[in-house]
């Protein structure tokens, strides 16, 4: 065989080479960009969430979503701090603060199990209670269950209140805050100090 021969004959293969990768890269461009774009809907409630009708406080409660429950997470943008979901067939808006990708940010949200140590002569009295709630943002103590009740305190983020269970009414319950009693937005209390500032 020639020279000019075997030269044409790498030229060919090279351009048999090419072409197929070029076709390749078409088959397989659109996986590749789905693959890169597609994320993951599910998420996990770091609370007990409320789940309203729509983006608001005043929006009707259509159910509860429990703490570590998975839940759809909607393909629009969060609106007014609450996310679009799906949970159990139903659709409706949760807190977005309230929602972590993964089953252990679940677990580091609500911290170890919460068994108490045995008690010795030396420990502190616990300080845990069952109606003990966190205040995950700013929030105002009112003396109403509705944003246009007068405002009695205002409880910065991370302020440890109180259930008080004398009433639950707008997404909004009872507390007592520093021996005040008033109302304040359920959906921004939280039950471990860890989901502050999630």
């Amino acid at each position: 065989m020639s020279a000019v021969a075997t030269k044409n004959r790498r030229t060919m293969s090279a351009a048999r080479a090419a072409l197929a990768g070029a076709i390749a890269a078409l088959v397989l461009a659109p996986a590749l960009v789905a693959a890169q774009t597609t994320a993951d809907p599910t998420v996990y409630a770091s609370s007990a969430l409320n789940m309203r009708k729509g983006p608001g406080s005043s929006d009707a409660i259509l159910a509860i979503v429990p703490l570590g429950a998975e839940v759809l997470r909607g393909s629009g943008a969060a609106t007014n701090g609450y996310a679009p979901v799906t949970y159990n067939g139903i659709s409706g808006w949760v807190v977005d603060l309230g929602l972590v990708g993964t089953v252990e940010e679940v677990t580091a949200a609500t911290g170890p199990d919460p068994s108490p140590a045995p008690a010795t002569e030396t420990s502190a009295p616990a300080l845990y209670s069952a109606d003990a709630r966190y205040a995950l943002r700013p929030l105002l103590l009112r003396s109403g269950p509705d944003v246009s009740a007068e405002p009695i305190a205002t409880m910065p983020e991370g302020a440890v209140v109180t259930l008080t269970r004398e009433g639950a009414e707008n997404g909004y319950v009872t507390i007592d805050y520093d021996g005040l009693q008033g109302w304040a937005y359920a959906d921004l209390l939280g039950e471990d100090e860890a989901m502050i500032g999630l």
